[in-house]
């Protein structure tokens, strides 16, 4: 086999479309859209419909596919929309996924050895890694040691509301912290959010139809109004070339944490938002959780609670992926504890890509989003298609000619 895709998210169908298209031999595992399942309903996409497309060959755009069934089309789309776009997409154009998991991947003479919660082996040249945000949910070290029962990441709930009647705290500043707070209230908890800032910050809408001049200030992108936006999209290997310490720091901090315009009236003047707060400790007491938190220039206070749910994000971490023999792991080299990738995805491994938001410390924040498909897809298969001809070509000419008796 030419290529193993581990993942059958966004990018790893949209990688699976372009390498058919090309002709590039390739087999894919893993449960269609399974990180996008697991979401609550009632959670809503940030980006616009049309950042949301999973890149194709066959151009199937997302806010056509909403339109069509009569669906939001530009903001704010489901979750539930788009899981149900992203398993159409596979139905129709990847229907050879392996919905069996990735239990081992090993390098051998020639390439990898894949071993298949199924105990099937899979021998491939190359593997691409697409495994999206499953492995990389972030809990900071003060919670530490705590039972799911007390303390749980956004990303492991696919409802709130065994929590209704009960004392929640929500910590973090970004989207996910918003829309946890704003469900949980809605589903009957009494919701305390913690933030580190002065204010929470909401994203206001966004109008599309503008002046010539407002657009030329604040152009659209996939990533939202702006010129930096606008330039991420359209030079998306500019990052690439910037010193490691500028574009890690572009890539944490752009763009910023901060709610949608939407779920702002869901939470404010619903939940009890407490500014300026950090947690310095947290333990079990008596089936509940003791939180001790600091508050700017105000000293500390203590919180009792029956579950926190931390908004906290994701730490993209090669050490955390369990299929990557250890071996593999120790020889990849690292941005902090991201893969660095060269310009075509492949980590100092050869033969072994990563793509999707394990890529985004080498290429920059636009390849934390689905967007980000619409270069990944088409520059890696074409570079792999190019690889794949020319060591066929090679093979081929190191073959002995086919010889035997002339019949008469």
């Amino acid at each position: 086999m030419e290529v193993l895709i581990v993942g059958a998210g966004p990018y790893g169908l949209s990688l699976a479309t372009h390498l058919r298209h090309r002709k590039v031999p390739f087999r894919i595992f893993g449960q269609p859209m399974r990180f996008w399942q697991g979401m609550p309903r009632g959670i809503f996409l940030k980006s616009f419909a049309f950042a949301t497309t999973i890149d194709s060959p066959e151009k199937l755009p997302f806010e056509e596919w909403c339109r069509e069934r009569g669906l939001e089309d530009r903001e704010p789309c489901s979750t539930v929309s788009f899981t149900h776009y992203g398993l159409w997409l596979q139905r129709k154009l990847v229907p050879e996924v392996e919905p069996v998991d990735v239990q081992l991947i090993e390098g051998v003479q020639g390439g990898f050895l894949a071993t298949l919660a199924s105990g099937e082996q899979v021998q491939a040249r190359r593997v691409v890694v697409a495994v999206g945000l499953r492995y990389f949910q972030h809990l900071p070290e003060v919670f530490a040691g705590l039972p799911r029962e007390l303390v749980s990441h956004t990303a492991q709930h696919q409802s709130y509301d065994h929590y209704s009647g009960k004392d929640v705290c929500v910590i973090g500043a970004g989207q996910s912290a918003f829309e946890a707070a704003a469900l949980l209230n809605e589903g009957g908890s009494k919701v305390e959010l913690l933030i580190r800032k002065a204010r929470p910050i909401f994203h206001r809408k966004t109008p599309f139809e503008r002046s010539i001049l407002a657009r030329l200030r604040e152009p659209l992108s996939v990533l939202g109004a702006g010129k930096l936006n606008w330039a991420l999209e359209h030079f998306p290997l500019g990052p690439y070339f910037m010193p490691d310490s500028a574009r890690v720091r572009l890539t944490r901090r752009h763009p910023c944490p901060a709610g949608a315009w939407w779920v702002r009236d869901r939470v404010e003047g619903k939940v009890n938002i407490r500014t300026r707060c950090e947690i310095v400790s947290a333990r079990a007491e008596g089936g509940r959780l003791l939180l001790r938190v600091r508050k700017q220039d105000k000293g500390e206070f203590e919180l009792r609670t029956d579950h926190l749910v931390a908004g906290t994000g994701y730490k993209v971490d090669v050490d955390r992926l369990p299929f990557l023999d250890q071996d593999l792991r120790a020889r990849i080299d690292r941005i902090e504890r991201a893969p660095r990738l060269n310009r075509h995805c492949e980590s100092s491994v050869s033969g072994l890509y990563f793509v999707g938001v394990m890529s985004a410390m080498s290429f920059g924040p636009l390849f934390r989003f689905v967007a980000g498909t619409a270069f990944t897809g088409p520059s890696l298969s074409r570079h792999l298609g190019r690889v794949v001809a020319r060591e066929a070509s090679a093979r081929a000419r190191v073959q002995p000619p086919v010889t035997g008796r002339v019949l008469s």
